[in-house]
């Protein structure tokens, strides 16, 4: 059974004030066809729209993009949080994992940075480096403890060649994306 939440119940669950949410809703998700100001139905959000707008939220007010470009960010990020399963409550980031893997999977993050502006019209576009942590191992050694990470990672909208240019970039963004979507989950069955 599929659940649709409200606004005000997204705005209480996740503590989130009720104008701010549906501004954001507004500027993440395409006009609503049956709900609007005066057609007495208010908006309802399956997962998949929720987890956009808590995306782009989160772009906006923690990573102060603007608008335009926490919408380009998402517009990029959609095929892959689709594919991965981000964008579905049940599997949520950990599609096609392995138990060995699972509890890896609560390591995604993703690094973009904006791509120089080129030609008259400003066009945003965004470089995307997904990292998965696939496996950690801790060792101690006189007091001192060390992580060994194998790191997995996926290059969006660029060349292989480039991965190590976004560890140098000044203009490089950093986005936890497992802990998000946990944090939105634990928020919603909380």
């Amino acid at each position: 059974m599929i659940h649709y939440y409200t606004n005000r119940e997204i705005s209480e669950k996740l503590e989130i004030n009720l104008a701010r949410w549906k501004r954001w809703s507004r500027s993440f998700l395409p006009p609503d066809p049956l709900g609007g100001m005066q057609s007495g139905y208010a908006r309802q959000y399956v997962y998949k729209d929720l987890f956009k707008v808590f995306l782009g939220g989160h772009l906006l007010s923690h990573l102060k993009l603007s608008v335009a470009e926490s919408q380009q960010v998402i517009e990029d990020l959609t095929p892959w949080l689709k594919r991965w399963g981000f964008l579905d409550l049940k599997t949520n980031g950990s599609k096609g994992a392995t138990e060995q893997y699972r509890a890896a999977m609560d390591y995604i993050r993703v690094f973009f940075h904006a791509l120089p502006e080129s030609g008259p019209k400003a066009v945003i576009g965004f470089r995307y480096l997904v990292q998965q942590i696939v496996d950690v191992q801790q060792e101690t050694v006189e007091n001192r403890r060390y992580l060994t990470q194998r790191i997995e990672e996926t290059l969006i909208h660029g060349d292989a060649a480039e991965t190590n240019s976004f560890y140098a970039h000044p203009g490089v963004h950093m986005l936890n994306l497992s802990a998000l979507a946990g944090r939105l989950v634990q928020r919603l069955r909380g």
